[in-house]
């Protein structure tokens, strides 16, 4: 398989998140449209894995683990966005994500990092969280922490999902059967709580559709991605989603702070073309 060809699936991966969160943040009632995006992966993905085989039981426990971590990943996100900008949460998570990632890959995972990917994941880190900072704005506790709870969640179901699938013995296996189950407990949620598929003015069937479109269409090329590529790698390269996140909350969003963090995405761009020559 073409590093070249992963490379760019990667980015165009990390456009379709930074779409799909920017959606989730103007959006009135994002639970509504977790629970359309839901819909759609139990339409596409159910049909699909009756064209690959039944995962071992040993893959499901991969699956029931990631699947409960995605739905706390999903609210987390949900309760971020209402206290906080998308270019100020959306770094920080991710960031934090980035930096465990490798050094949990590199201590646990006998992942084959050389020095100049692990200096290269580093400053995309850093790039993410210089992007969230200024000394001019009050320091945001409350979207802070959901931040970083959301970047312990991130973590947890990256490094699930990327030994799961190279645990399988069909990666298509893997991806199918968890595209298709993560979202069914937060379906569930946003049918009965009173703030989700119930409020049906404060959201419409089609921006449902873009933002399960976005976010499929996002997790899906970085499940198989990592079958090729070190778990670290694709993580920190994936986060250009922060320079896209960015771009979006200040062109569409109006985030007046938006455009401080430009300089640092810089930063972020440095380290993952980095990242990017140690996997050539």
């Amino acid at each position: 398989m073409s590093i070249n060809f992963i490379f760019i699936l990667i980015l165009f991966s990390a456009l379709s998140h930074a779409i799909w969160s920017a959606i989730i943040k103007s959006s009135s009632n994002p639970l509504s449209l977790m629970g359309i995006t839901s819909i759609m992966e139990l339409v596409i993905f159910i049909p699909l894995t009756f064209t690959v085989p039944l995962p071992t039981i040993e893959i499901w426990y991969f699956l029931i683990a990631t699947i409960i971590i995605h739905v706390l990943y999903r609210l987390n996100v949900i309760y971020s966005y209402k206290f906080g900008d998308l270019s100020y949460v959306y770094p920080i998570s991710r960031g934090g994500s980035s930096l465990l990632i490798a050094i949990i890959s590199l201590l646990f995972l006998s992942s084959k990092i050389n020095f100049f990917g692990f200096m290269g994941i580093l400053i995309v880190c850093f790039g993410l969280f210089l992007i969230s900072y200024s000394s001019k704005i009050k320091f945001n506790k409350p979207a802070f922490f959901l931040a970083i709870s959301t970047a312990l969640l991130i973590t947890a179901y990256t490094l699930i999902d990327g030994v799961g699938v190279r645990k399988s013995e069909n990666g298509f296996s893997y991806i199918y059967w968890l595209i298709a189950l993560n979202g069914v407990p937060l379906l569930i949620i946003s049918i009965f709580s009173k703030n989700g598929l119930r409020q049906k003015n404060t959201y419409t069937i089609k921006s449902g559709i873009a933002a399960g479109f976005f976010a499929t269409l996002s997790y899906s090329i970085v499940v198989w991605s990592m079958q090729y590529i070190e778990i670290a790698y694709v993580s920190s390269i994936r986060e250009i989603s922060i320079v896209f996140a960015t771009i979006i909350g200040l062109i569409y969003l109006y985030e007046k702070n938006a455009f401080k963090r430009i300089i640092p995405s810089a930063i972020i761009v440095t380290g993952i073309t980095l990242v990017y020559f140690q996997i050539l």
